[in-house]
């Protein structure tokens, strides 16, 4: 029904797959004051971690040692955790499977692919060229599989094309091609190449995806799984770091890593320069470089040792959850870690990535994974309970609602506070009872309770799952 609500309502599920709103209908609290921002019940002392921090009982106790969160890291590569092993797929590839893979590429975003960026309507002569460059028609009946290491960070691609589209050209942050993010030294099975031969089909731990051929560089099985497994000589616990600027080895000069990434230590000799530079004031890492044939080559590289990193993955503290999300507050808005940026899951899983913990990419996954300790709400549940239970929520817990997912960082006067990744946060304005749109387009810290999908329901009676990382 072409209704003007009914318009409304489809662009707010459009903004909650964005991580912006949940889905309609339920009932609402009593609204508090609305501050300068356009967040009520807010003050801008809250901006800081040590805010957060202060208010805790324990903030320094550790919610899981090391053995359990490598358990936990074992269980998100077991069935429905959510990650997928690629040590563990077939060797030899059937003409089936990759086609399988192919289309589950095509499925990797909930975005609609329906104008151009310039707002000309995908017709099926466009998602007929999409097509024909998965080069699906030259698959081999079988062929073996072939791996790599991604050798910087990589944008995964639904198909195999840089060409931007939208669902609608008023979501210009929501690109319909998005599939994701390759870290440095992330394992792939190369599964197929594109019509043209500049992307590769690979299937990583998210799933299956397209990237570019020369963000891959391919090695052997026992290579590229023995790099991965080789343990953190050194994790990313900023936002983001680079690697020391080298003219020796231009591939590892000022290479960008993400908060949670972990390298191998390189053993080097001390009075040995690495890349041109000295180690001693550096902390020595090995990483993959893709060499002039495409093949694979670990080499060393230095990082800074003034740069915000650790010698291995944090405590699991509650502290710690609060500081390493504060690092991404104000940090623009990323669908699918556009923009060297990151979305709703990426906050949630760099900040648990750099404790040790696995995240799954998305929303959903994260609130379904068996991986995880987690509570479900269905329809059953009254408001009243879903309100008991985020206000007893703990920080670091996360409530996820359709499309979206944020953290839990504390509660002022019993009322709990997230901090999440979002392009807009919808409350009702107290001083008129109509809903006010605040554009945040980034990291943010708002109160739960009050935010709205639209004047029916509030993201706590969408909320289909409170997940508990730091319990097992």
């Amino acid at each position: 029904m072409h209704t003007k609500a009914a318009h409304n309502a489809a662009r707010h599920l459009l903004a909650a797959i964005a991580c912006g709103l949940a889905i309609p209908g339920g009932a609402a609290a009593a609204q508090p004051a609305m501050s300068k921002a356009g967040i009520p019940a807010f003050d801008e002392a809250m901006l800081a971690p040590d805010y957060w921090i202060g208010r805790l009982p324990a903030p320094d106790a550790v919610l899981l040692d090391a053995p359990a969160t490598a358990a936990q890291r074992a269980a998100a590569y077991a069935p429905g955790g959510g990650f997928v092993d690629v040590r563990k797929l077939p060797a030899t590839l059937t003409r089936d499977q990759v086609l399988d893979w192919i289309r589950g590429a095509q499925q990797q975003t909930p975005v609609k692919l329906a104008v151009d960026d310039a707002g000309h309507p995908v017709g099926p002569d466009t998602l007929q060229v999409l097509r024909d460059a998965t080069a699906a028609g030259q698959v081999a009946a079988t062929a073996p599989a072939r791996y790599g290491l991604a050798v910087r960070r990589a944008p995964l691609r639904t198909y195999p094309s840089d060409r931007v589209f939208y669902a609608s050209l008023d979501q210009p942050d929501v690109e319909s091609l998005t599939a994701g993010t390759l870290f440095p030294g992330e394992p792939v099975l190369v599964a197929h190449m594109s019509a043209d031969g500049r992307w590769l089909l690979a299937v990583t731990t998210q799933g299956p995806a397209w990237v570019r051929a020369d963000d891959i560089a391919i090695g052997t099985a026992d290579a590229v799984f023995g790099y991965a497994a080789l343990p953190p000589g050194r994790v990313v616990t900023g936002d983001h770091v680079v690697t020391v600027h080298t003219r020796d080895l231009p591939a590892l000069s000022q290479l960008d890593l993400d908060m949670g990434v972990a390298l191998p230590r390189a053993d080097v000799p001390p009075d040995q320069p690495v890349n041109g530079a000295s180690p001693y004031a550096s902390w020595p890492v090995r990483l993959p470089v893709r060499q002039a044939d495409g093949s694979l080559a670990i080499r060393p590289a230095l990082i800074r040792r003034s740069a915000d990193t650790a010698p291995g993955y944090l405590p699991l503290t509650r502290a710690n959850i609060i500081r390493q999300s504060f690092k991404l507050l104000g940090e623009r808005y990323g669908w699918g870690h556009q923009f060297d940026a990151r979305d709703c899951s990426g906050l949630v899983a760099e900040t648990y990535r750099s404790m040790g913990l696995l995240l799954q990419h998305s929303s959903g996954l994260q609130g379904t994974s068996t991986a995880l300790k987690h509570r479900v709400f269905t329809a059953a549940d009254t408001h009243a309970a879903r309100v008991k239970a985020v206000r007893e929520a703990e920080v670091g817990d996360l409530v996820v609602v359709p499309g979206h997912v944020l953290m839990i960082i504390g509660h002022v006067n019993g009322e709990p506070y997230v901090i999440q990744d979002v392009p807009y946060a919808v409350f009702k304005d107290p001083a008129t009872g109509a809903l006010r749109r605040t554009k945040l387009n980034q990291v943010s810290v708002t109160p739960l309770l009050p935010l709205y999908a639209d004047d029916e329901k509030t993201y706590v009676d969408a909320m289909t799952s409170l997940v508990q990382p730091t319990r097992r």
